[in-house]
């Protein structure tokens, strides 16, 4: 008699819960086929599917990182950012954000234009989408050029995120630490591969932090000059509290 493992269950559950969520009949099929007739297979293409999942993972996060650090993910050059764009002059990669309560505009050659909430690229494609659903399909060689129409709200609301974003807060209490201020204090240490820069807005929120969080990486990661250390992976340069002045708090 064959024995089914609990391994093997749980990945024909993964399977089943795969087929039922896509209605899809030849999907179902050939799943209840490979399930009769060949676990070995059920079991390699479930392995397939993790690895992907696991690569397309990595890749999401590398871009992440990348675009937070202010490089391009597509060539590593710096990029510029504006309000609900993000574009790299060096290769042309470029990411955007559809308005939330205003309209995008597709116009044609042919002088027409149509409107939705937000379009999606396909290499021979735009989707148009309203309402969550797809209203059209255009191919990208009829389009002239595509008009986002914000609100003045929506623009209001966005230049107030970005004002959010970039205020530097106290790593310990949260607070925005003042411009300049002569209280202020700055920690670079690496929890991990990586090192990270930390402000605090006096030296005993900086004491605080250091006593509740010590350093994985490092024995005395807190008291040791960065410039002479080649345990972790530099993010910074120069680890001075004169160039973070510098760099942060002059414009």
């Amino acid at each position: 008699m064959l024995k089914i493992t609990k391994k093997q269950r749980d990945q024909s559950k993964r399977l089943n819960e795969i087929a039922s969520a896509e209605p899809d009949e030849e999907l179902k099929e050939h799943l209840s086929l490979l399930n009769a007739e060949d676990r070995s297979t059920v079991d390699r293409l479930t392995r397939e599917v993790d690895s992907k999942i696991i690569e397309a993972s990595k890749e999401t996060v590398k871009e992440a990182k990348m675009l937070e650090e202010g490089h391009c993910p597509s060539c590593g050059k710096k990029t510029r950012s504006f309000l609900f764009t993000t574009v790299c002059e060096s290769c042309g990669w470029s990411k955007f954000r559809a308005p939330k309560t205003g309209r995008t505009i597709v116009h044609m050659h042919n002088g027409s234009s149509l409107v939705c909430t937000e379009t999606f690229y396909t290499p021979e494609e735009i989707l148009l989408v309203t309402d969550n659903v797809v209203r059209q399909r255009v191919p990208r060689q009829n389009v002239a050029f595509i008009e986002f129409d914000f609100s003045d709200e929506e623009i209001e609301r966005r230049r107030n995120e970005v004002r959010e974003e970039e205020t530097i807060r106290c790593a310990w209490t949260g607070k925005p630490v003042r411009l300049g201020d002569e209280d202020t204090r700055v920690t670079f240490a690496a929890f991990g591969a990586y090192q990270e820069r930390f402000v605090f807005i006096d030296e005993k929120a900086q004491e605080a932090f250091q006593k509740q969080y010590p350093t994985r990486i490092h024995r005395d990661c807190y008291h040791r000059d960065c410039s002479k250390c080649n345990e972790c992976i530099k993010r910074y340069d120069d680890t001075s509290y004169e160039t973070f002045l510098e760099e942060e708090f002059v414009h």
